[in-house]
């Protein structure tokens, strides 16, 4: 197993030099690995997405993806309707690293928000989500998710 504090080094490594070289292009560019990273874990049968699964539950499914590859400890989504949800991470690997890019003002790689807005577009669906805590003390993250509805 890889230690976590490794994919925090490497991640901030890769937000770096994505913002270095991508600029304003970097958003995008991890946009992209949340739709490569769901496609190389959904052929290698870590996840598994129909066309038919409510948008929450399928946002469920990516956090226990995640939880199971020791991306994060523990994500709970609090279902505030069929079309709404308070997600919250806690024990994140990647903490230390996107707290300091976001304290330089950089885009920080958003793997797990990224892999779940792909996994909505891969039913196509839509959603929104602001960001409500950051604790990086707590090693805690919470998001308010909103699906806006199939495109």
């Amino acid at each position: 197993m890889i230690e976590s504090d490794l994919l925090d080094i490497l991640n901030l490594a890769i937000c770096y030099a994505s913002n270095d070289y991508l600029k304003d292009g970097t958003a995008e560019f991890f946009r992209k690995v949340g739709q490569y990273h769901l496609e190389e874990a959904t052929k290698r049968g870590y996840v598994k997405i129909e066309s038919q699964d409510k948008p929450l539950d399928v946002l469920e499914k990516i956090a226990r993806y995640l939880e199971s590859t020791g991306y994060m400890k523990q994500i709970t989504i609090q279902r505030l309707s069929d079309h709404e949800a308070m997600v919250e991470m806690k024990g994140v690997a990647v903490t230390r690293s996107s707290n300091e890019i976001l304290s330089r003002g950089k885009q920080p790689s958003h793997f797990m928000t990224n892999m779940m807005l792909a996994a909505l577009k891969r039913i196509g669906v839509e959603a929104e989500l602001e960001e409500v805590k950051f604790d990086s003390a707590g090693n805690r993250f919470k998001e308010h998710w909103k699906v806006l509805g199939r495109r």
